[in-house]
C-alpha cells in the first residue's frame, strides 16, 4: 500500500496485488489497483520478462560484450541462482 499523486494533484491509494508468475514463459505480471479520494478507480498491469543467467550471458556475448562479473545485487553481492533477486552484470565491449 502506497500513496501517489498524479499530475493534476489528485491523491491515489495504490494496492499491489499478488503477482502472477509463469515460470515456463519466464514472465511475471504485477497488478496495481488505484483508488482516488473521489472514489475513482484505475488498474495498471506491468508485465516483466526475465532471462536465465546463461541466456543473458549469451545475449551479451552475441552483442560483442565480455562478461567480467555477475553479481546478485547492486552492491556486488555474490550471485546465487536460487536466492538472488537480481542479476547485475559487469561487462565490457570487446568488438
Amino acid at each position: 500500500l502506497v500513496m501517489a499523486v498524479d499530475a493534476a494533484g489528485r491523491e491515489w491509494t495504490v494496492y499491489e496485488r499478488d503477482a502472477e508468475v509463469e515460470p515456463h514463459a519466464r514472465r511475471i505480471r504485477c497488478r496495481y489497483d488505484f483508488v482516488a479520494a473521489s472514489g475513482e478507480r484505475a488498474t495498471q498491469v506491468n508485465e516483466h520478462h526475465y532471462a536465465l543467467p546463461e541466456q543473458l550471458s549469451a545475449l551479451l556475448a552475441a552483442a560483442g560484450f565480455e562478461v567480467e562479473r555477475l553479481c546478485g545485487g547492486f552492491e556486488g553481492e555474490a550471485f546465487d541462482e536460487e536466492e538472488s533477486e537480481h542479476m547485475v552484470y559487469r561487462a565490457r565491449l570487446v568488438r
